[in-house]
């Protein structure tokens, strides 16, 4: 029997093993793991005592991988993954195989003293078997195991808000490196809002000319005082091109936000007529407080085609995008109901309501976006549409009760519910120094309470789970990576398994506790048990 058939009996009996454990171990609510990887491998075996695999030498890949596409994924994602491949030959250490399953992200893991084995479900599958192997390592030596793994949902993000405050190109790049390492797969990237349109638009040149820019901020402690620091700052179509690539290397989809039609401050001070100038008072501006703002869009025949042109140019920067987020959150009508104008587009359309304008900038997006190859995904607030349009995504972010009624209204779903995945608002005991409060409202917001949330919805329509960073008083990157990290762990791993029992906290913080070394690797100012940060320097 050659060496290639040894592994595959070895596999085929391991993995008989691994299931018929698996369902104790799960109805023991057991979830006792040797090696301490977030988020857990649903199976998982380690031959103690047995020689593991020495990666000092570098992965010599086999000659039939290297000439195969999933090889060649593969690769790329060890690569990314920071592993040291070498040139092939012909019985070389790494050997990756197709693997049947319907999880496109589902993979498989066989590693003992010769070489690592890999099946993957599809490409996709592969930046996350790679992490497992990073967290997996030890002193240069991969243990001698058997995974097989794959994630409960398909969408598992952090989004992220450079309107308020910048992340510059650096930065989301280094937050990309961390989403990565826990197998979160989605950057839900927030480019405008009232305090700032942050994405180049080549058509409307203005966006980044004014609408990037404001005066001040409001404190982060206290929004009646002002910085007097003025602010400008967007991303170049280039710097997008390089983010939305250097996440693709990690397996990562960049999901943009285009707000439409409120948080529209900005864009409107850039292009007035974009607005509904003929309001009492009508005077747009890029605003320096936080909250919801009077100014949305006008009804009218610039904003459609304005609509329609930036988000021509937004799929075209993001080119794998399934999806993208068109806002549709806190639109106050007040301007419509003063607007002659708005009032006229009403009768022609035979509106009674003024919702009824938010309900036709819904349809017209999903519209667009469906010329373009993509679906519509938005706030929950979308539902205010009698006749949401069925293949619309909503993103529940006001309560799991909104969650429950989109599902059961046959919508696909992304959790983010406020009252446990807005990582801007406290996580509970916080050090002396205010800097590191998180925002009033919800508090406790621990990575304990992020495992403890039921996030249950009826039926299978809930796709994706994300946890939302607004930056209102998150002014710079010590403060974001304290807000951060480590509820970022319990994320992924409630994302990852949200179809298994509760995980039980002890055995997550044992865990946690483990990946301390690589946050200070990465100089992390992360929040630490007691509340204190690990780098207040």
């Amino acid at each position: 029997m050659s060496l290639h058939q040894l592994l595959r009996e070895v596999q085929r009996f391991s993995h008989f093993v691994l299931r018929a454990s698996y369902f104790v171990l799960l109805s023991l609510s057991a979830w006792a793991d040797p090696l301490p990887l977030i988020p857990q491998p649903r199976q998982i075996a380690v031959q103690e005592g047995q020689p593991g695999f020495k990666l000092s030498g570098g992965i010599r890949v086999d000659a039939a991988t290297s000439h195969s596409e999933l090889g060649r994924a593969a690769i790329r994602a060890l690569t990314a993954a920071g592993f040291s491949l070498l040139p092939e030959e012909t019985d070389g250490a790494l050997e990756v195989h197709s693997l049947s399953h319907s999880n496109p992200e589902a993979y498989t893991l066989s590693v003992c003293e010769t070489g690592i084995r890999i099946g993957a479900a599809s490409p996709a599958a592969l930046p996350a078997a790679a992490q497992s192997l990073v967290q997996a390592a030890r002193d240069g030596e991969l243990p001698a195991m058997q995974i097989e793994d794959y994630p409960a949902l398909t969408h598992r993000g952090i989004m992220l808000d450079p309107c308020r405050h910048p992340i510059s190109v650096a930065d989301t790049k280094r937050i990309l490196q961390l989403m990565a390492r826990y197998k979160l797969n989605r950057l839900h990237w927030h480019l405008c809002d009232d305090q700032g349109w942050r994405i180049e638009i080549r058509k409307y040149p203005r966006l980044t000319e004014i609408g990037c820019k404001r005066k001040e901020s409001s404190n982060w402690l206290d929004q009646n005082l002002k910085d007097g620091k003025p602010v400008e700052f967007f991303y170049s179509q280039d710097d997008i091109r390089s983010i939305v690539e250097y996440a693709h290397s990690l397996g990562i989809i960049i999901i943009p936000e285009i707000e439409i039609p409120g948080h529209a401050s900005a864009a409107v001070s850039a292009y007035p007529q974009l607005g509904n100038q003929d309001c009492p008072g009508f005077a747009p501006e890029v605003v320096t407080g936080w909250g919801v703002f009077t100014h949305i869009m006008a009804p009218n025949a610039f904003a459609f085609q304005f609509i329609e042109d930036v988000l021509g140019e937004v799929c075209e920067l993001f080119p794998r995008a399934p999806y993208i987020h068109i806002g549709g959150d806190e639109v106050p009508r007040d301007q419509w109901k003063d607007s002659p104008a708005a009032q006229a587009f009403m009768q022609q359309h035979g509106m009674t309501r003024e919702c009824q304008i938010q309900d036709h900038f819904t349809h017209f997006c999903a519209q667009v976006l469906r010329k373009h190859g993509r679906r519509m995904v938005g706030w929950d607030e979308i539902m205010c549409a009698p006749q949401l349009p069925h293949d619309a995504i909503v993103m529940a972010w006001r309560s799991m009760g909104h969650a429950r009624i989109a599902a059961a209204r046959g919508h696909q779903v992304i959790l983010c519910p406020i009252q446990s995945f807005y990582f801007n608002f406290s996580q509970g005991k916080d050090p002396a120094d205010p800097f590191y409060s998180g925002l009033c409202g919800f508090d406790n917001i621990n990575w304990q309470h992020i495992l403890a949330f039921n996030t249950k919805v009826e039926g299978n329509q809930v796709i994706g789970m994300q946890a939302n960073l607004w930056s209102e008083c998150i002014p710079d990157m010590r403060k974001l990576e304290y807000m951060l990290v480590p509820r970022i762990c319990a994320l992924a791993e409630k994302a990852w398994l949200h179809d298994t029992p509760a995980i039980p906290a002890d055995d997550f913080g044992k865990r946690l506790l483990d990946h301390y070394p690589y946050f200070d690797s990465l100089l992390l100012n992360f929040r630490q048990e007691d509340g204190k940060p690990r780098r207040s320097e």
